[in-house]
């Protein structure tokens, strides 16, 4: 196994040379006008050729959109297989979404070409939707998973029809259906990747749908039968060929957009100036009064005459802090914005802000791309960004209108990382946690009967992150895909580096799948929908289910999260109570009593523990105590804070929300002191006597369950194999799945069980978190660089220098 940490440097992306056509033929111009009411295009500014230093062109709008045009004519002429792609980073209030819009808008009219737009963010989606629609352009339209089939069913049938050319998609949706279900028989020209960064593997903003994308189109081409340019646009992406940073390449690596023509824009904004300050706290002054009474004093400057946007780390307490910060006659001047607010209240808000009568928006990140408010001219940060590419995108949203002078401020202490690590360590995936993925991949593996290729449930790995499981199932069960999606693309891309070929592949599948429906109250739900339902024989009221079509043929005035809420809380169909429910395989490791005994062992250590701790401490106690009780009892030691956590995680009885444990970091340390309170015996007893009812057999039996994602017995079933008595797999249950293909099982066998896997990409990633500190540590920690400095210095980062390289031109 000593090869397995041995890494090769990636060879780059081949990239062509520019040819920029001197300008744009007349009907683009005309339309320029025509559509958008613009006399001339803007310049653009890039660097001619990095790999040999940082000069400059000059080119036109114009001059790029020509360029689009032309490679999308060449996909059209036959026998022309090879078609440049095209990558172009270039700061926020560039224009970008013109450079796109533009040659779509071409293309359908001359042509009658389709251009399909991916973009991460719905709100981004409708917000350039309806932007062409306000300016009367109508050939415009898009899909997401938010809408009902039946307006879905519109949207399609338009676009078949030849009625939409510019077709927005989210890429959920696009991954989950065959091409033929958005455009019939149209011909494709042109596709869009729009904030193409969110690609790139580290950094919160990492959206793992759009990893699948290069994949998707390359074998989209095949099927199709012929080609079409890839345009892939972001406003920040940092050049670094040599470095581990490195979100251009990795782009075109990702997008598999080989070959490709790229196009890099000047970060540098001279309309932005900064006034950044060292935050002090005063003697008898805690952090959290210095920094109230430093951001306070702020806003009340900023509401004199500016329009404001303030960054704040967390959704959680913001409105509380407003009012810390904000004086009560000011409240009518100030709003908050993230992202659980819902989707009115922030149209409501951007539409106020940019009308004025709102000054300052207090947000999240959640505010964001595609918020289009050329007037912003101050842009301040409580603290650090989560990555000094998204502090650059967010003070970018100042001064879009060139006329403005914007100014980025913050007061800065070096406790403000709090925030910063809070937020890393929020979902982040830890090395074990990929290895216990990967142990639980070969078990599902093993468990199915070692075929190749298999649709996995990503309920299976539920317990191996441990997410505090939300009231919102939806919004739980988008998180938990989210994060084991991540982490099989991390070990499929890690061992395909490694060995030089896939030693296992991912891919995602259908929004909705085939999957089990339970109805406890009778057969009013089989009767009403036999023709979407198949009896499951030897199980009461249990039924495979087409959800898919059930969704679209039945229910189709239902967007995809309200038809999944509802299936999962039995409120679908009135008089029944169906549910979505999991088909739970089973296969018990020891015979039942033997698990019955070591569950019993463990919970009598765990009473004694919290007992103890109710009596002595009020009811705290710390890691510590707890690792030894499962060191004691033979457990996985890495597992203890997962299992205590989701055996009195809260949940809900009788109707009441009830919690018996909770945890806190302790200062200065990784470990967590957990308190327990009464009544969580009860819990375990329950816990008890629910084994006794199902857990029944010997060693090597298989047993069946059907239960839903959120139920005691799933519960118990995950505990179990935590503590190794048993493996199981789950087939549907509402809860997203992807098909993984195994390509050579006994090397993965082999990784899974060793003690030497290391993923190289989370190496990668927390080296970089590393060096974002670093990084703001020293831009923040000073305050003797002018405002051209800063600016040098933020364009040496983009441009592929180095944080100790940095630090020494800087100093």
């Amino acid at each position: 196994m000593a090869d397995i940490e041995k890494e090769t440097t990636r060879q780059l992306p081949e990239l062509r040379e520019r040819h920029l056509p001197e300008n744009c033929r007349e009907a683009v111009n005309i339309l320029l006008k025509e559509t958008y009411g613009y006399e001339q295009f803007r310049d653009l500014e890039i660097y001619d050729d990095l790999f040999k230093g940082k000069d400059k062109l000059s080119i036109s709008q114009g001059q790029l959109i020509e360029n689009v045009i032309l490679e999308a004519e060449k996909a059209q002429k036959d026998g022309i297989s090879q078609v440049d792609n095209i990558l172009l980073t270039a700061p926020t209030g560039s224009g970008k979404s013109l450079l796109f819009q533009l040659p779509a808008i071409y293309l359908g009219k001359e042509y009658n070409l389709l251009t399909i737009v991916i973009s991460p963010l719905k709100a981004l989606i409708v917000d350039q939707v309806e932007g062409l629609q306000d300016l009367g352009y109508s050939r415009v339209a898009y899909a997401s998973s938010d809408l009902s089939p039946e307006q879905k069913a519109e949207v399609y049938h338009r676009v078949h029809e030849g009625d939409i050319d510019l077709f927005y998609l989210s890429p959920e949706l696009l991954l989950s259906y065959d091409i033929k279900h958005f455009v019939g028989d149209r011909r494709i020209g042109l596709v869009v990747v729009d904030e193409a960064h969110t690609v790139t593997t580290w950094g919160k903003e990492f959206r793992v749908d759009y990893w699948f994308l290069g994949r998707y189109l390359n074998t989209l081409k095949e099927s199709l039968g012929y080609t079409f340019p890839l345009f892939a646009l972001t406003a920040t992406a940092v050049w670094n060929p040599k470095g581990g940073n490195d979100m251009v390449f990795e782009t075109i690596r990702s997008l598999q957009m080989e070959p490709c023509v790229l196009y890099v824009g000047t970060v540098k904004r001279r309309n932005i100036d900064f006034d950044i300050r060292q935050m002090q706290i005063e003697e008898g002054e805690t952090y959290d009064k210095a920094k109230q009474r430093v951001v306070a004093a702020r806003i009340e400057d900023f509401l004199d005459g500016h329009k404001t946007l303030l960054y704040y780390p967390f959704a959680g307490g913001i409105d509380m802090r407003l009012k810390t910060w904000v004086k009560p006659s000011d409240w009518n001047l100030v709003a908050s914005y993230y992202g659980k607010k819902d989707k009115e209240q922030k149209a409501a808000i951007v539409q106020e802000f940019k009308e004025g009568s709102k000054q300052l928006i207090v947000a999240t990140k959640a505010f964001g791309m595609g918020v289009d408010i050329s007037d912003i001219d101050r842009v301040y940060h409580v603290a650090p960004s989560s990555t000094f590419v998204d502090y650059i995108q967010e003070i970018g949203r100042s001064a879009r209108d060139a006329e403005i002078q914007g100014l980025s401020a913050t007061d800065y202490h070096e406790r403000d990382f709090y925030y910063m690590k809070r937020l890393h360590q929020t979902g982040n995936i830890a090395q074990e946690q990929l290895v216990l993925i990967l142990r639980k991949l070969m078990e599902v593996y093993h468990m199915k009967g070692g075929k190749t290729e298999m649709i996995v449930s990503l309920s299976d790995f539920e317990f191996v992150v441990k997410l505090p499981r939300t009231k919102n199932k939806l919004e739980y069960e988008a998180e938990l895909g989210q994060l084991i999606k991540t982490a099989l693309l991390w070990l499929e891309d890690d061992l395909a580096h490694r060995y030089g070929r896939h030693l296992l592949e991912v891919s995602p599948k259908n929004l909705l799948t085939e999957g089990f429906v339970q109805d406890k109250m009778g057969d009013a739900f089989a009767r009403e929908f036999k023709d979407f339902l198949t009896k499951v024989e030897g199980e009461e009221n249990v039924y495979i289910a087409r959800l898919d079509d059930l969704w679209e043929e039945r229910f189709s005035d239902l967007g995809y999260k309200e038809f999944k809420q509802k299936l999962n809380n039995g409120t679908l169909w009135e008089g029944s109570r169906a549910v979505s429910v999991g088909k739970h395989e089973v296969l018990l490791k020891e015979d039942a009593e033997v698990i019955r005994k070591r569950m019993d062992a463990v919970f009598a250590s765990l009473t004694t523990l919290m007992k103890t701790a109710l009596l002595k401490s009020k009811g705290r106690f710390d890691e510590e105590e707890l690792r030894s009780i499962f060191v004691e009892h033979g457990m996985d030691v890495r597992s203890a804070k997962r299992f205590i956590g989701s055996l009195l995680e809260s949940r809900t009885e009788e109707g009441r929300s009830v919690s018996y444990i909770s945890s806190v970091k302790k200062k200065d340390s990784n470990e967590l002191s957990f308190t327990v309170t009464k009544g969580f015996d009860l819990l375990l007893s329950r816990y008890q006597k629910l084994f006794g009812q199902r857990i029944v057999g010997n060693k090597g039996d298989r047993l069946l369950f059907y239960c839903t994602p959120f139920s005691d017995l799933n519960m118990l079933l995950n505990l179990l194999s935590m503590l190794d008595c048993l493996s199981f797999s789950v087939e549907g249950g509402g809860t997203p799945c992807v098909s993984v293909r195994f390509n050579d099982p006994d090397n993965l066998q082999k990784l899974a069980f060793s003690d030497d896997y290391h993923n190289l990409i989370l190496d990668t990633n927390e080296q970089i978190f590393e060096e974002q500190i670093d990084l703001f540590s020293f831009f923040f920690g000073t305050d003797k660089l002018t405002n051209e400095q800063r600016w040098d210095f933020i364009e040496d980062y983009f441009t592929g220098m180095g944080v100790e390289d940095l630090k020494k031109k800087f100093s």
